[in-house]
């Protein structure tokens, strides 16, 4: 008999346990996902864990490979670069929306989810690392933004964007700092833009907020595939 999670189903937990596991770095970049390992170490059976790499399949976390199976989303460059192609068109747009179209509720949200934001950034500040609490609520923040848009679809689309370029950030975080770059501030632009209504100040805010976080992690991955000792040489495929 499979294990059971408590709340959610089996194949829930399964998902959110591999993911958090990616996004960690756990299961690393082009890591094949071998069944057997999985489903003892995790305590389910082989179809649970189908359905959950299914789940992540759709998200682009991972990739099914003819004869050889699941395994870990490869980074790439040009990878990269079209997917921030198609998230500051979807995301900007969304966020247009929203302050076009959002309640007094929304911006409720958006103060909030910042708010959160900004208390895991003075974490970051003393400690010096991005844990999973700063990732959560950045992710949080950006849904804010676009939550009152009106469409549950563009909504949809936004999120899982974001998610494929998470991928991709925790494994630049490391280098982030290298850069002169003030990106409290840029979150507070977003808020200030939010709140005021502005949308071209807004959509402008955030696409440069997105195309330069793209860039950092662009020149990780060139810098990457330049050094022959680097562990993400081995992540990053050929050009």
């Amino acid at each position: 008999m499979t294990k059971g999670y408590g709340n959610g189903t089996r194949a829930d937990e399964a998902y959110r346990r591999l993911r958090a596991e990616i996004f960690t770095g756990r299961l690393e970049p082009g890591q094949r996902l071998k069944f057997p390992e999985l489903c003892a170490q995790m305590g389910i059976s082989v179809g649970v864990l189908r359905e959950a790499l299914v789940r992540l399949v759709g998200e682009r976390l991972v990739a099914l490979q003819a004869h050889q199976g699941y395994a870990v989303a490869s980074l790439s460059s040009d990878e990269l670069t079209d997917l921030t192609t198609a998230r500051v068109e979807f995301e900007t747009h969304a966020f247009g929306l929203s302050m076009s179209k959002g309640a007094d509720s929304w911006e409720s949200e958006v103060v909030a989810a910042h708010h959160l934001l900004t208390l895991r950034e003075r974490d970051v500040l003393d400690g010096g690392v991005r844990g999973d609490g700063w990732f959560a609520a950045h992710e949080a923040f950006h849904g804010a933004l676009v939550a009152g848009c009106g469409s549950r679809r563009i909504i949809a689309i936004t999120s899982q964007l974001r998610a494929e370029t998470e991928l991709y950030r925790r494994w630049a975080a490391p280098l982030l700092y290298e850069f002169d770059r003030d990106p409290a501030a840029e979150h507070q632009a977003l808020v200030d833009a939010a709140l005021a209504r502005d949308i071209d100040k807004g959509i402008a805010v955030l696409r440069n907020h997105i195309a330069f976080t793209t860039q950092m992690l662009l020149c990780h991955l060139d810098s990457a595939a330049l050094t022959a000792d680097s562990k993400t040489l081995k992540q990053v495929p050929a050009r």
